[in-house]
């Protein structure tokens, strides 16, 4: 399977009693999906806050997004779980509701599985089941170092060996380790840039064939432009959209991913989706912290800097 351009990771909008908005998630699938050169977008990601979403709740943002997706673009479902078994029923869900791939968030993820990550054996037959018994291809989700929760290349070595492992969405947190992940493994499996901070540049320039990141949801035409830009080698033009769009953007929605407030990203990504008139409510659900009056300032600020509210109201909506 070819994979080339920029996969948005879509947000889930709820209303102010906590449910989901189906129908503004219809809105938000059809908006981000209109932009050209996507592969595809993905849902319940961690920007669709799928670690706070029910079983069922998953599976029916699968089923109202497909509705919502343009044609030719491909679905793609984030599946999270801390047993083989737990990933192997929200796989099937997922591919009953409508997903065509899934995005496969690390079952280790709890501390007493960590180390686990870096042993072949452990890592292999968790996918191979998924392999087997979902049947759907797979995007693995590589978490940068510092989480504890992070595969070896020997560990994807191995799992490329898997008919429907084939791509990685390679969240290192830097360069250089984006760089050892491509360098190993692009000729087996598509190694997609993933960072909402500015190191995606330098892993977009290094050869990445597309990125998978949810701060493409705010002005997405831009980022897949960028992404097309930095892919087939014109990096004059990408670093000219990455200084001028992206970076502002980046600070603001996701502080360079420093972490220097206790503010959620995503609550600052539905903010400026808010903002610009394609989301009702900016509410993220607990323990995950809501947006509060400067973070909407700094948000605003920054896209008045990207020419985004500028551009809006000169369209009139």
């Amino acid at each position: 399977m070819k994979i080339e351009g920029l996969i948005p990771a879509t947000v889930t909008p709820f209303k102010t009693d906590g449910s989901i908005d189906f129908k503004n998630l219809e809105e938000h699938i059809a908006a981000v999906g209109s932009a050209g050169g996507l592969f595809g977008i993905a849902v319940n990601g961690h920007a669709g806050e799928v670690v706070c979403l029910t079983s069922d709740e998953r599976a029916e943002v699968v089923a109202v997004a497909k509705k919502a997706l343009r044609k030719g673009l491909k679905m793609i479902a984030g599946i999270e779980g801390h047993t083989a078994d737990d990933l192997v029923r929200e796989g099937n869900r997922a591919k009953k509701a409508g997903a065509e791939m899934l995005l496969v968030l690390p079952p280790f993820d709890v501390r007493p599985h960590h180390h686990l990550t870096r042993i072949p054996e452990a890592v292999y037959p968790v996918f191979e089941r998924l392999d087997k018994e979902v049947g759907l291809p797979m995007i693995v989700f590589q978490y940068p170092e510092a989480s504890g929760c992070s595969y070896t290349v020997p560990v994807f070595s191995r799992l490329a060996q898997l008919p429907n492992v084939v791509a990685i969405k390679a969240a290192t947190g830097s360069v250089t380790k984006y760089a050892e992940l491509y360098d190993a493994l692009h000729d087996r499996v598509a190694v997609l840039a993933a960072c909402d901070a500015p190191p995606l540049l330098g892993m977009l320039l290094h050869g990445a064939p597309g990125a998978l990141i949810g701060i493409s949801v705010v002005g997405t035409q831009s980022w897949s432009d960028l992404v097309l830009e930095a892919t087939v080698g014109n990096a004059q033009k990408a670093k000219e959209i990455f200084n001028s769009f992206a970076i502002p953007l980046m600070d603001a929605l996701f502080e360079h991913q420093l972490h220097r407030t206790p503010i959620s990203p995503f609550a600052a990504t539905k903010e400026a989706l808010v903002q610009l008139g394609q989301l009702r409510s900016a509410w993220v659900r607990p323990p995950a912290v809501n947006v509060d009056k400067a973070k909407r300032e700094e948000i605003r600020r920054a896209l008045y800097a990207t020419g985004l509210l500028k551009l809006k109201a000169a369209a009139g909506d």
